[in-house]
């Protein structure tokens, strides 16, 4: 699958755009915790000059358990909802069960309502399109 690139920050975050809509590609995949920091840093940081609202495509395949991550995703998640931004992320490549949980649990805490796991990319991608 190719896509209509409209700003490439690294090789692992970039945005693109699908059926008209602004999308930003977060790859965490087989990444350490401190790369996986990094790259979350830039993304939020990008994220909030993106607008009322902000699509992310979220890779996690073969990634470890992080819970310094997993307090920074609260804290944006929170963020995002004090002022008023509305966030869509469809996360894929979870392969274990407490990963799913983690997340999961993690995204009700920030209170970011709009998040759901998949197994594919084009299933992801239909769904932050609609």
């Amino acid at each position: 699958m190719s896509y209509n690139i409209t700003l490439k920050v690294n090789d692992r975050l970039w945005f693109f755009q699908e059926r008209s809509q602004n999308i930003m590609w977060c790859d965490y995949s087989k990444s350490g915790e401190d790369q996986m920091i990094s790259l979350f840093n830039q993304a939020f940081d990008i994220s909030k000059t993106a607008g009322s609202s902000v699509k992310i495509l979220a890779n996690f395949k073969s990634t470890p358990r992080s819970s310094k991550l997993t307090r920074q995703m609260r804290e944006s998640g929170k963020w995002f909802n004090k002022e008023g931004i509305d966030v869509k992320i469809a996360v894929i490549g979870v392969d274990s069960v407490f990963t799913r949980v983690v997340i999961n649990t993690t995204m009700t805490i920030s209170r970011i309502k709009s998040l759901k796991l998949f197994e594919s990319k084009d299933d992801a991608l239909t769904w932050l399109s609609a």
